[in-house]
């Protein structure tokens, strides 16, 4: 009896080891001229970033099928643009493939009558927009603990922007995510222009990612030089088709990647073939040269354990490393906090942390984070040197330092926890301490 049980378990271990793995895959789907990418967890769950244009669904099922999965945990909308969301009808309506939790950039009701009217609009209203919900700057996506998944902008407001001002381009509203896991980091600003990019780079706001997947396929109203500085990816990923009228990739688009110190590697999921202002990167880093058929998916495979990523697509493999952060020591501290102070919360709340160590620290890649999910960031602060503090003033951000209680999370480069502190309510005007 001793001996089955001890089979059981063994059996149990692998079974366990098989269904979570150590990594996380990411899909850039060849949708042609749209955007489609799938994100496996390492708990297994799904995030699927966009779902391409009408007639795309089969692609979007083939990867589903390839990796076993019957439900799409989440799906996110970045814009009402029909090549973000055309193949919902296909997908949701005759396939019945489940999407359980749904985010757009909300706001609605200020659409044209042109876009209510529009047939693949109206389907993804019906099948999924209706129980969207509306995912703002600062909030965080609970999917897996493994990773994490913060929106930067929406709406065409950035993280830390006030006062707000929000886009009128449906570009310019994208949702923009960056995703951490470990070490590792990624970012998908779906067809933000230089009207976002922007503000994400005068704020500080986003530094030296792994990978970036371009914005808007690759235009020149995108990847705006100085927002390309601050983010300098190690890889690019394009997804663009062969579409005479965009011209996506813009060769003006690649000279500026090209610019960059250190230049990124640079992957497109098809060639353009039509001249003009258009352009290409060498053939070895274009997944499908003809652009005429569904082999032009572009994964990537992290595994945080050996702080590498892999880039395949066909027969062709790459590998690179993740970039070194600088891990932050559990020395800095939540010192002291203001949930209720005079005047407006959403402006005046502060939080005060303290170095208590022996050398300075950065805040750069750190971040505050509420019982909701909300964020403050504090990238652009200066150095805490030792035995010193810094106060954070919420100035528009999002997270809420609750009167009535709250729990707060100090995390650090790649996500881990430094220090929290709960309380359980404030009076007006009056300073907690936390002794930490």
């Amino acid at each position: 009896m001793k001996r089955y049980l001890l089979l059981l378990l063994i059996a149990s271990l692998l079974t366990t080891t098989d269904l979570f793995s150590q990594n996380i895959r990411i899909y850039h789907i060849d949708v042609e001229q749209a955007d489609a990418t799938l994100i496996i967890t390492p708990n297994g769950k799904s995030l699927l970033i966009d779902c391409g244009k009408s007639n795309d669904a089969d692609k979007i099922k083939s990867i589903l099928d390839q990796e076993n999965i019957t439900q799409i945990d989440c799906f996110v909308c970045t814009h009402y643009h029909a090549d973000h969301y055309g193949c919902i009808e296909e997908l949701v309506g005759t396939m019945e493939i489940p999407i359980i939790k749904v985010y757009d950039r909300g706001d609605k009701n200020y659409l044209s009558s042109t876009k209510y009217n529009e047939p693949t609009y109206k389907s993804y209203q019906r099948l999924v927009g209706r129980k969207a919900e509306h995912l703002t700057r600062g909030e965080t996506i609970p999917l897996d603990p493994a990773i994490s998944i913060t929106c930067f902008a929406s709406g065409g407001v950035a993280l830390k922007e006030d006062p707000p001002v929000s886009g009128h381009d449906e570009n310019d509203m994208s949702i923009t995510l960056l995703i951490k896991y470990g070490s590792f980091w990624y970012l998908n600003g779906g067809d933000i222009t230089h009207f976002t990019e922007t503000k994400i780079d005068q704020l500080n706001l986003i530094k030296n990612v792994d990978v970036y997947k371009a914005s808007h396929h690759g235009a020149n109203t995108s990847s705006d030089p100085g927002f390309m500085n601050d983010i300098l990816p190690s890889v690019i990923i394009i997804s663009n088709g062969n579409h005479g009228g965009y011209r996506h990739p813009r060769q003006e688009t690649l000279d500026n990647f090209a610019q960059l110190n250190p230049p990124p590697e640079i992957f497109q999921t098809n060639k353009y073939l039509k001249g003009g202002d258009g352009g290409n990167v060498p053939d070895s880093h274009i997944a499908d040269l003809e652009s005429s058929d569904a082999d032009g998916t572009i994964l990537i495979t992290v595994d945080s354990v050996q702080g590498t990523y892999v880039v395949e697509y066909g027969t062709y493999s790459q590998t690179f490393s993740i970039k070194q952060r600088n891990q932050a020591s559990n020395s800095v501290v939540i010192s002291s906090l203001l949930p209720d102070p005079d005047g407006y919360d959403s402006r005046y709340e502060e939080l005060t942390l303290r170095n208590n160590g022996v050398t300075p620290f950065s805040l750069d890649a750190c971040m505050l984070k509420d019982k909701s999910g909300r964020i403050w960031t504090m990238a652009g602060y200066s150095d805490i040197a030792p035995q010193d503090s810094i106060t954070i003033i919420r100035n528009g951000m999002p997270m809420s330092l609750t009167n009535t209680g709250d729990s707060i999370t100090l995390l650090g480069a790649a996500d881990q926890v430094l220090d929290s502190f709960t309380y359980s309510g404030s009076q007006g005007g009056v300073r907690i301490y936390t002794n930490h």
